[in-house]
């Protein structure tokens, strides 16, 4: 540690893959962490990703193009995009922003505040796997997108030139170079583009357990338990309280997922964070060709991942909140077209799985310091990111909290900027 930097006692509220990651840039750097999460590290949303590092994620969930095509989205049996009815007026506030975030002078705007962050992301990210020796986990062999025709590949032609003008990455590909690259796909696929720089993370859960050994190897511990108040005094928030004992702190860091709005409501302060509900299946593959890579199969917007445990199939961002229940409806439709996407899978479902991305209606995460509590930050509202992010957001929030400048204009990521 910096003999600069003068070692507090933090709490941090959340112990998903941005927590952990959060905490153990913390506990490095020479102060006493606490993480705070019912849920054991890791074994939340965090769990169940498609596994990507994506450096060329510059592109918001909403544009000119994609607002525009929901209401036949959400006619389409087929489509990813669910929005339960009884929730529509709940979730209006959060839509109101989201279409005003669509225009495409937003959407530019954006696009350089996602790219500041997640250039850096796997440099980050190298720096912890480094750190807790987690070598065999991330693999370098990009991210690819297929389509059965050029019409459908069309369909993302913004998107491919925000990202051009970001400098992201990628090679738009023929049939043939798609199947130099997954020959077990479907050659219905023709048309397609290639990230190389993405990293994939065969296993997300043991990425995010990796990190956290060796934070607790450094002195970091974690206590499932549930935050209740916080205890305020002249300087801030001089306790967490939580639901069997209280920690007394010298700096806090809410991190908590789909649900840092509720915790930072304890705080005095709104922010419109919403959750888009997001599915897979875990599939143990008996027989059928071998998948190198996560593979996005753009006609239908699922994901299909070949992690350690077996091949995932991830889809859906459904707007129902945190505690309705679970419909595998859907995924389970996708099953039949994932059968199509590699000709000759045989594989028994062995597990059904439902998270909550914790997304901003602006795509743009939630990182800085409280406007209102000198002793509190934020990092949360990551969206479909929050494993590309994680180990960047640990970084910037350890620099503001040690008083270094963390060398990028955060105001685009401010709480109040609502």
């Amino acid at each position: 540690m910096s003999a600069a930097v003068q070692p507090k006692r933090i709490v941090v509220v959340g112990a998903g893959i941005v927590g952990v990651a959060t905490g153990l840039h913390l506990q490095r750097e020479g102060h006493s962490v606490t993480l705070v999460d019912p849920t054991p590290p890791g074994r939340g949303t965090s769990f169940g990703n498609a596994g990507s590092i994506a450096i060329g994620s510059v592109y918001p969930t909403g544009s000119p193009g994609n607002w525009k095509q929901v209401p036949k989205m959400l006619t389409d049996p087929m489509s990813p995009l669910r929005i339960k009815w009884s929730y529509v007026l709940k979730a209006a506030p959060w839509f109101w922003h989201f279409l005003e975030a669509s225009r495409e002078s937003r959407v530019e705007e954006i696009s350089h505040y996602l790219w500041a962050l997640s250039k850096d992301a796997m440099v980050s990210h190298r720096k912890l796997i480094e750190l807790s020796k987690a070598y065999d986990i991330v693999k370098p062999v990009g991210w690819l997108k297929v389509y059965s025709s050029q019409q459908s590949l069309d369909r993302t032609r913004h998107e491919r030139e925000v990202m051009t003008r970001r400098g992201v990455k990628f090679d738009v590909l023929t049939a043939d170079e798609i199947r130099q690259l997954e020959p077990g796909l479907s050659p219905k696929f023709t048309h397609g583009y290639h990230q190389p720089e993405n990293g994939f993370v065969s296993e997300p859960v043991k990425l995010t357990e990796a990190y956290f050994a060796k934070f607790q190897e450094l002195g970091g511990k974690w206590v499932p338990e549930k935050v209740r108040r916080f205890a305020m005094g002249p300087n801030g928030v001089e306790k967490v309280v939580t639901d069997l004992a209280m920690y007394p702190c010298d700096a806090v860091v809410i991190c908590a997922g789909a649900r840092s709005h509720e915790i930072v409501a304890m705080l005095g302060r709104r922010f419109p964070l919403d959750t888009e509900r997001g599915y897979h299946l875990n599939l143990n593959v008996q027989e059928g060709p071998e998948l190198r890579r996560a593979t996005v199969i753009g006609d239908y917007g699922f994901v299909l991942a070949p992690m350690q445990d077996g091949l995932r199939l991830t889809t859906g961002a459904e707007f129902a909140g945190v505690d309705a229940p679970p419909d595998f409806r859907r995924i389970y439709r996708m099953l039949e077209l994932a059968h199509e996407a590699l000709p000759g899978l045989k594989a028994e479902v062995t597990r059904e799985w439902l998270g909550f991305r914790p997304s901003t209606p602006d795509s743009v995460p939630v990182i800085g310091r409280s406007p209102d509590h000198a002793n509190v930050y934020f990092g949360f509202g990551h969206g479909h990111i929050g494993l590309t992010l994680a180990a960047r957001t640990g970084e910037l929030l350890t620099d503001l909290i040690a008083g270094r400048d963390p060398g990028i204009d955060l105001t685009p990521y401010r709480i109040d900027r609502y």
